[in-house]
């Protein structure tokens, strides 16, 4: 069963979550998400077009980066972490 969090928050919010819970480090310590927008889409049950289009407006408001030299591999930027780390928090009250 879904939670309530997970029932009122958009697909954008889902695929950051994923990356977020998902993420891991390259030797120099670099954060990154391992993750292609393919494996995102299985998981989320999301047409690849769709996954497009969010991650286009995810790249416009500076939540998601495509890894440079580092094709299918992402990064999330503080200001997603920063509003993860907040619905996360507020999802601990509701639930």
């Amino acid at each position: 069963m879904k939670n309530v969090i997970d029932r009122m928050t958009s697909d954008s919010y889902k695929i950051i979550r994923i990356m977020y819970e998902h993420k891991d480090h390259l030797p120099d310590g670099t954060e990154y998400v391992p993750f292609s927008q393919v494996d995102m889409a299985r998981e989320l049950s999301l047409s690849i077009n769709t996954m497009n289009k969010i991650f286009k407006q995810l790249d416009e408001d500076d939540l998601v980066h495509l890894m440079e030299g580092k094709r299918g591999k992402y990064i999330l930027t503080d200001k997603a972490k920063t509003i993860i780390q907040n619905i996360e928090q507020l999802g601990t009250k509701v639930d």
